[in-house]
């Protein structure tokens, strides 16, 4: 019984100098800019790249975009499925569109789309900003 009382003593110790440790570290300051985003408008054939700068006041280990379309394969697609970025303390990711279709195969003419830019710390911390875009693709 005593032996049981010290394991559990043990663990409850565990257990609180976990979370003092977890609540010493600060989260880290990051800054997402959008350099530059979509056009409202964009005709088929068009190509545009969604460029944004990360800064952060604690080095990471990476940075990543990715696109995000409401629609895959249908009016504004990625031309790649993104890009990434190494360890530091600032970066710059790019994700770049092209207008696929007619406004006819979409809902009023417009595509909906995002750029989601992740960027991971030690102790798999994850913070992201996501950049909404609406455009209106012309024939």
């Amino acid at each position: 019984m005593k032996r049981l009382f010290s394991y559990f003593g043990l663990a409850l110790l565990m257990v609180l100098l976990t979370g003092v440790l977890a609540a010493a570290a600060p989260m880290p300051n990051v800054d997402f800019t959008l350099v530059q985003g979509l056009p409202d408008t964009m005709h088929v054939g068009d190509t545009y790249t969604v460029v944004v700068d990360v800064t952060s006041d604690v080095p990471f280990n990476s940075v990543l975009a990715m696109p995000n379309p409401q629609y895959p394969g249908k009016g504004v697609v990625p031309v790649k499925g993104g890009d990434h970025a190494g360890a530091g303390t600032s970066a710059t990711v790019e994700v770049t569109f092209t207008a696929k279709s007619a406004p006819d195969r979409l809902p009023g003419g417009k595509d909906v789309m995002s750029v989601v830019v992740g960027v991971r710390y030690k102790g798999g911390v994850v913070i992201a900003q996501e950049f909404p875009f609406e455009v209106t693709v012309l024939p």
